[in-house]
């Protein structure tokens, strides 16, 4: 929350997974509480609410989406079936032969072949069998199902089949949510097109019924403005637009992490080259800011499915604090994917977990305090942490509690290496001149070692950071993504092509900030190019400063294509480039958020030495007195030495010997080596 001095608070409620929009108005509640207010009054003198959620996204990963028909071609039934084969296993699956082919999205049995045909120049091969979408479409009935996806063939040239089916489902199954390929996804590849719409309209009656019934009680509540919701551009839309692509709305969390890293650090001085990180109970998420650009990348995958929607480019990997720990058949200590959730949760919280997670290993290392989780308003066990590592993990690793809790510590931090790897060294990009900013609930205990791996030298840590993403909100644009397929080569580029879709897309782009009230003079509309060498599998999308490509420009398109190749893959070919799609992305500026240009105040007389734990050192390996800070005394300007261990309400850092933390102006926790 942001008031009007600019001044931020943080407020956490507990998910209700039966009805989400209960969790939202339960944090609503937290915050007029803390203010004085009733939620009525809150809400009244509310200017903006803007809301990101995880609905989306946990539906499709645990499978809990609508009940969902496909309509395709004939002779294409077994497209999702399929999927991208062999190559879909390439990148990160290619050595598991033990894993088991994923099941399509849509089942095999919900899937209709159709007759009809346009062909690639978008003329019609075939007509239409009318009557057999009808029939179809009552076998699908009888399936009960819920939603129905319509992707035809080159449908991105010509949707024409597509729309006359899409009328048919209106006149038989009239109110049942449909989406089109060529709306969806109007990309050349059927299999993603397929896969994206799909996964669009099963999450249409979730997703829908959620963002109508919040609105709807919000008003009841006294809240007069539009409810705007997070997208995975890392921007902000209606929150009724997004219901209608609710595919947009998949990932739309972690997008806004980068922002909020690259304004924490703008704000603190510390530069434009920030890795940010974002430790929560299940997954860490990694993403990179160069030069204050934020990588946007349509190579996306939720669960096992692709659906190669343009978004904020962000790696996550399952280690989070509630973190699995088990030894795998050879006798190797594992951590994660599997994670406890937040329900039964980690073995501490004594809700019935019974597996050793991160979380617990913290405990044990004496990292967490068990009056102090969550600003004490969560009591934990610690022995029931112990109990849940000896019954798990001493045995097979023939070690104590404290030392398998360490080799926990351990590995997760690797596996957290690793990601943030992924997005820097591996690419040709040095982490050693870029900034860690460190959010979520649990990244701040596990910065230091690695970030140490990667020879990072500066840490931020912010004061809020276990509402790092949600602080990013405060600086997204409204924006809206759209792209097109256009497959043309630079040796006989087509104009015309190109233009056309680029024109189409800008239309489209300023029709939507017009929809969401944006002033004209605060839109604008950008356009990217995702291209590939020929015969390359994936393309890589980049900027292009202009909004229609004339000969003149085409010499310095094929120069900044090879650019961000040699940015992305670590190497440039003096070859062929081929382009597959443009992309527009418009954005409306919203009004500027009034910040606080300080740290909140301190109250007088608040104590700032809590005491002293013992807790594990790492370069040790033992037990050593670290000196406990309340963080909400500590006021801006102190600079501390480890080793120590700093308590805000949300989150805990651990501060090593041989590290000095300061606390920023803006009361954010700097970390770096003392000598």
């Amino acid at each position: 929350m942001s008031d009007s001095r600019g001044s931020i608070s943080l407020f956490k409620a507990q998910t209700v997974l039966p009805a989400p929009e209960q969790g939202v108005l339960d944090a609503l509640e937290l915050a007029s509480t803390k203010l004085g207010l009733s939620v009525r009054e809150f809400l009244g003198a509310t200017s903006a609410l803007l809301h990101g959620s995880t609905v989306a996204t946990n539906s499709v990963l645990t499978g809990s989406t609508a009940k969902t028909g496909l309509i395709i071609n004939r002779g294409y039934e077994d497209l999702l079936l399929i999927g991208l084969g062999s190559k879909g296993k390439a990148s990160e699956d290619m050595f598991r032969s033990h894993m088991t082919f994923p099941e399509p999205f849509i089942p095999r049995y919900l899937t209709v072949g159709i007759g009809g045909r346009i062909n690639a120049e978008g003329g019609v091969e075939t007509h239409l069998d009318e009557a057999a979408v009808r029939i179809a479409l009552k076998d699908l009935k009888r399936y009960s199902v819920e939603a129905i996806a319509i992707s035809m063939l080159w449908s991105p040239i010509n949707n024409e089949h597509e729309r006359r089916v899409a009328e048919i489902v209106n006149e038989e199954l009239p109110g049942i949510p449909v989406s089109l390929g060529s709306e969806v996804n109007p990309l050349i590849r059927e299999y993603e097109r397929t896969s994206a719409t799909a996964i669009d309209v099963s999450l249409k009656p979730k997703f829908s019924r959620y963002v109508l019934e919040l609105e709807k009680r919000l008003k009841e509540l006294g809240y007069k403005g539009d409810l705007l919701m997070i997208n995975s551009s890392g921007g902000v839309m209606k929150a009724v637009e997004l219901a209608e692509s609710p595919i947009y709305a998949i990932k739309s969390g972690p997008s806004v992490g980068p922002s909020a890293g690259l304004a924490l650090s703008d704000r603190e001085g510390l530069g434009r080259n920030v890795l940010v990180c974002d430790m929560g109970g299940t997954s860490f998420d990694v993403s990179l800011v160069t030069d204050g650009r934020i990588i946007a990348t349509t190579d996306n995958k939720v669960g096992p499915y692709h659906y190669n929607i343009s978004c904020v480019e962000v790696n996550s990997i399952g280690a989070g604090g509630g973190s699995i720990a088990f030894v795998d058949p050879g006798g190797l200590l594992q951590v994660g994917p599997a994670s406890a959730g937040s329900s039964p949760g980690p073995a501490c919280y004594g809700l019935g977990g019974e597996e050793p997670t991160v979380t617990d290993a913290n405990v044990l290392l004496g990292y967490l305090s068990p009056d102090y989780f969550l600003g004490g308003t969560i009591a934990i066990d610690p022995e029931l942490s112990e109990k849940a590592v000896k019954d798990k993990l001493c045995g097979p690793l023939e070690m104590d509690t404290v030392a398998a809790a360490s080799l926990v510590f351990a590995a997760v931090n690797q596996s957290m290496v690793k990601g943030l790897e992924e997005v820097s060294i591996r690419r040709g990009i040095d982490p050693r001149e870029y900034l860690l900013v460190a959010g979520g609930g649990a990244c701040a205990m596990h910065a230091v070692p690695i970030a140490e791996e990667l020879a990072i030298s500066r840490i931020l840590i912010p004061r809020l950071a276990a509402g790092l993403c949600a602080y990013g909100t405060l600086f997204g644009d409204v924006i809206f993504q759209r792209s097109k397929g256009v497959i043309t080569r630079s040796d006989e580029f087509d104009f015309e092509q190109v233009n056309s879709a680029m024109e189409s897309l800008e239309i489209e782009g300023y029709a939507f900030l017009e929809r969401a009230n944006i002033s004209p003079e605060m839109r604008s509309v950008e356009f990217t190019i995702s291209a590939r060498y020929p015969y390359q599998a994936w393309e890589i999308e980049f900027p292009v400063p202009w909004k229609r490509i004339g000969r003149d420009q085409l010499s310095e398109l094929i120069e900044l294509f090879h650019a961000a190749h040699d940015e992305r893959h670590g190497f440039r070919v003096e070859h062929v480039m081929e382009c597959v799609n443009v992309t527009a992305k418009a954005s409306g500026r919203r009004s500027e958020v009034n910040m606080a240009d300080s740290a909140p105040v301190r109250a007088e007389g608040e104590q700032i030495i809590k005491g002293v734990r013992l807790a594990y050192s790492l370069d040790d390996r033992r037990f050593v007195n670290h000196t406990v800070y309340a963080g909400e005394a500590l006021s801006s300007g102190i600079s501390l030495d480890g080793p120590a261990i700093i308590e805000e309400p949300q989150t805990t850092i651990v501060v090593p010997g041989g590290y000095q933390v300061s606390v920023s102006k803006l009361g954010n926790y700097l970390l770096e080596p003392s000598i």
